[in-house]
């Protein structure tokens, strides 16, 4: 993971266009959801926006330098029971009741911004709409916490205070980051711990808060060398945006 990095008011406004860029593609995704949509169209509808607004899809080619082999495709796409790091696949039909996790990069001008949603397919459980919502709220109760100064251990502490008292829990084994020129900056922001730990946020600074939660036991195991699946066969659900640290509190570039 590379080191932190405070970013120049030229970059800043860089990532602000990307960032504006992207809230507009996940927005134009999720009203193309709903029962009977084979999801590659999804990726493949992601893909032509990318080419329209010259961005790069970061997430396609990706390799994690040299450890795995170049992730398939331009979107992470997790239905239901499926996790982190899933992708869409021809001939995969979403139903009424599914929840949908999309989660994607994109790359503007060599910097990186990056976004999470989770939609629900018709009508679904009291159970997911209960994720889904707990799993929004601790996203932006972990953002309004965001300023010059304060240690990412706060945010973590929140989120975990957040999901656990609405009776979820957090993956501990995945983790939000910093963003920029790389897609995984230094600080790891962690979705447990407490208000103590971690190194203060900058002025200038760009990160990533993911609140990764589920129904259920936090374990996943691996299907291939990327996809994973909740251990229990419980419902998973991620929330992500690229924020920006200020001085005086924080500014949500991908919305």
């Amino acid at each position: 993971m590379n080191k932190i990095s405070i970013k120049t008011d030229k970059e800043k406004e860089t990532m602000r266009k990307a960032g504006k860029i992207l809230a507009e593609m996940l927005l134009e995704l999720k009203n193309n959801i709903r029962s009977g949509v084979d999801v590659w169209e999804l990726e493949e509808k992601f893909i032509q926006m990318c080419k329209e607004n010259n961005v790069t899809p970061s997430c396609k080619g990706y390799d994690s330098d040299g450890f795995l082999p170049p992730f398939p495709t331009g979107l992470c796409l997790s239905i239901n029971n499926q996790s982190v790091h899933c992708y869409p696949k021809k001939g995969v039909i979403l139903k009424n009741g599914d929840i949908v996790n999309i989660d994607t990069v994109i790359n503007l001008e060599g910097l990186h911004v990056d976004s999470s949603v989770c939609i629900p397919v018709g009508d679904v459980s009291k159970d997911a709409k209960d994720l889904i919502e707990t799993t929004k709220k601790a996203l932006y109760e972990a953002a309004s916490k965001v300023k010059h100064g304060v240690r990412v251990g706060v945010l973590s502490e929140t989120i975990q205070k957040t999901v656990e008292k609405a009776g979820f829990n957090v993956l501990k084994d995945y983790a939000g980051h910093g963003i920029g020129y790389s897609m995984h900056e230094e600080p790891e922001i962690v979705c447990y711990g407490n208000k103590h730990e971690g190194p203060k946020l900058k002025d200038g600074m760009t990160i990533c808060i993911e609140t990764l939660v589920c129904t259920g036991n936090d374990e996943v195991f691996n299907v291939n060398a990327w996809e994973t699946r909740m251990k229990d066969g419980g419902l998973f659900c991620i929330f992500e945006h690229t924020i920006l640290v200020t001085r005086k509190g924080y500014e949500i570039l991908t919305r």
